[in-house]
């Protein structure tokens, strides 16, 4: 008589095991997931799960966060710190340039200016993704895209980096 494998359903306190264990199966981004159910690795991701294609078994995502209180909408604030900017900032004020928004010129009023981007007068009533392009006083012309605008203010980020003139002679 040949030998035949017997296997049996674990009991259920493996599966309560699992969670004091700290075995948790989770779907990775950017890695080979195969389903825990039946082997495969055909996925639905969703924004908090993954499920499997062939089977159903759903399992979490591991960059997925589950809180149990909704946390308030958290606003900008008004001054950030300096640690959080790449480049410093130069203040600017009483300085003009102009917006060209869909060609058309407008009048801004420039607070303050750094390689990456400027903070000025929203006149315009400019939404964050907007294009623009930004007119120095030289004529030079820089394509810039609406970031924030919020209290009367908008902040620019440039598309490529300027470089500043900061030497103390004013300007021609």
């Amino acid at each position: 008589m040949s030998d035949v494998l017997v296997y049996e359903r674990a009991p259920a306190s493996f599966a309560a095991g699992l969670a004091q264990r700290g075995h948790h199966i989770v779907y990775r981004a950017n890695s080979s997931n195969h389903c825990p159910g039946c082997g495969r690795s055909h996925w639905y991701i969703g924004r908090v799960s993954a499920e499997c294609g062939f089977c159903g078994t759903a399992i979490p995502l591991a960059e997925a966060r589950h809180d149990e209180t909704v946390a308030p909408v958290r606003r900008r604030p008004a001054v950030r710190s300096a640690d959080q900017r790449r480049h410093p900032r130069v203040a600017a004020k009483d300085r003009k340039l102009q917006l060209l928004i869909d060609g058309s010129p407008s009048s801004f009023a420039l607070h303050n200016i750094s390689e990456g981007g400027a903070m000025g007068d929203n006149a315009a009533d400019l939404a964050p993704g907007a294009r623009v392009h930004v007119r120095f006083e030289g004529g030079i012309v820089v394509p810039a895209v609406v970031k924030w605008a919020e209290d009367g203010l908008v902040g620019l980020a440039f598309d490529a980096p300027l470089t500043l003139d900061h030497s103390e002679k004013p300007a021609n």
